[in-house]
């Protein structure tokens, strides 16, 4: 079984922080479905092992590259931030695809993470292939234009989020998606609130989660509700005022100080 040796590196608070969707865990394992593969992983000691992937694909998808030691010092700012990285250090930002991404957070809205889930389960399953890995049965993710049968994804249980996946579907390509990479941060993100049903945070989950934009900070419920806690004194604050202050106070890297942030205020998501 190919492994590699890791430092600051925490699975569980990587694949558990809300970030991703099609995730599952059996026998030990963690097993991943993104694109048109699905691999399996797991941690033990310094070692990271997995399965149905290369070592280029998990150091890239795991962001194992980047310089974590840099990043922390950079947002690690206060006791409060402090608390979330000494609680889970070790998570970072993996690299997703960008299709999938988008219809993970365009799926996402007024939504719980088991309500993703089963919507993204249920889209690969109607428009995605099957692929088996051990035994067990998983489905690639439909790429643009294969989500083509309004009434299909209607059945996917998407309710009102139906009308924007088609949208999507219909008027996004990958290219378009990967075009963003070479915009400054801001003009991405504009691009990417004119597609139907994107606001300032799902496009910002889009810019975090899989385009490389780490000074993206979406605000959700869970962030609001700490950020106005613990560094607002429980004033109410909007959203892009709060937006505003984790891009100027944490800095480049403010995504990470989100995802720690949200993780000392939720804790890791189930799997159940």
């Amino acid at each position: 079984m190919p492994k590699i040796f890791i430092k600051d590196f925490n699975l569980e608070s990587t694949l558990l922080c809300g970030q991703l969707f099609r995730v599952s865990r059996m026998d030990g394992w963690y097993y991943i479905a993104t694109g048109d593969r699905v691999f399996r992983t797991r941690q033990s000691a310094n070692y990271l092992e997995y399965e149905g992937a290369n070592r280029t694909f998990i150091t890239h998808y795991f962001a194992l590259d980047e310089p974590y030691s840099d990043i922390l010092a950079q947002i690690n700012r206060d006791t409060h931030i402090g608390r979330a990285i000494g609680s889970y250090r070790g998570l970072r930002i993996v690299r997703q695809d960008p299709w999938e991404c988008l219809i993970s957070f365009l799926c996402s809205s007024a939504a719980n993470i088991p309500k993703i889930r089963l919507n993204l389960e249920m889209l690969a399953q109607f428009f995605g292939k099957s692929i088996e890995m051990n035994g067990g049965a998983w489905h690639s993710f439909p790429r643009p234009g294969a989500l083509n049968d309004f009434e299909r994804i209607l059945l996917a249980k998407t309710g009102f989020r139906a009308k924007y996946i088609k949208a999507a579907n219909d008027s996004i390509s990958e290219a378009f998606l990967l075009s963003l990479r070479k915009l400054p941060y801001f003009e991405a993100k504009r691009a990417l609130t004119r597609i139907p049903g994107v606001g300032d945070k799902i496009a910002d989950c889009v810019l975090l989660f899989s385009l490389g934009f780490t000074e993206a900070f979406p605000i959700d419920t869970w962030i609001k509700k700490i950020l106005q806690s613990l560094y607002f004194k429980n004033q109410e604050v909007s959203n892009r005022r709060l937006q505003a202050f984790g891009l100027k106070y944490f800095g480049s890297y403010a995504g990470y100080a989100q995802q720690f942030l949200y993780m000392l205020a939720r804790g890791p998501v189930t799997l159940s």
